[in-house]
């Protein structure tokens, strides 16, 4: 039996689109305590946090079908990023919230920085997990930028061999990153 936690988040969205409330309730619960964390941790008010937090996920609900998925979990915490911000505008800040702002630092990284990091040691952990023959085939064309006839020639081996070779890479690489749960397609 599949428990809760083996149904990637993407396949929950999936679920979430097709009206499936049990799966939309799955979510919540799995991503809930950080939203709440984010939106609390910056607006220093426990109440209005939750409500912030509640109406993300009221929106999200009503606007499911027309969100894609990417990256849910990147798409929740940029919601509730906007509407912290936008609870911060209606309201002026408070003395904690200032401090606060003050102790950020300048350079945290975006949700895309911090995707693109992930996706990049996903796809650098994947490639070195390759059989050895295809890890070299595949360094040699993506990095090298080396065509399949002077990887051929290099090698000593047909040029069939080659592309073979960095099919066998692509499909691995496509597999793993489509079950990463960063809901990546290539």
């Amino acid at each position: 039996m599949i428990t809760k936690h083996e149904i990637s988040i993407f396949e929950l969205m999936k679920r979430v689109k097709k009206d499936d409330s049990q799966a939309f309730r799955e979510l919540f619960d799995r991503l809930w305590e950080v939203l709440f964390s984010y939106a609390k941790s910056i607006l220093m008010d426990e109440n209005l946090a939750k409500d912030v937090v509640q109406e993300v996920w009221v929106d999200f609900w009503q606007r499911r079908n027309q969100i894609d998925n990417v990256n849910i979990e990147g798409y929740l915490r940029q919601s509730t990023k906007f509407s912290v911000y936008k609870e911060l505008q209606r309201n002026p800040l408070k003395a904690e919230h200032l401090q606060y702002l003050e102790t950020v630092p300048s350079t945290i990284a975006t949700d895309d920085e911090l995707i693109y990091s992930q996706t990049k040691g996903l796809i650098t952990s994947s490639v070195e997990e390759l059989p050895s023959r295809c890890k070299e085939i595949f360094k040699m064309s993506r990095e090298q930028q080396l065509s399949n006839a002077e990887i051929a020639i290099q090698l000593n081996i047909s040029k069939r061999t080659v592309e073979t070779q960095i099919s066998n890479a692509l499909k691995s690489l496509k597999l793993r990153l489509s079950t990463s749960g960063l809901g990546i397609f290539l």
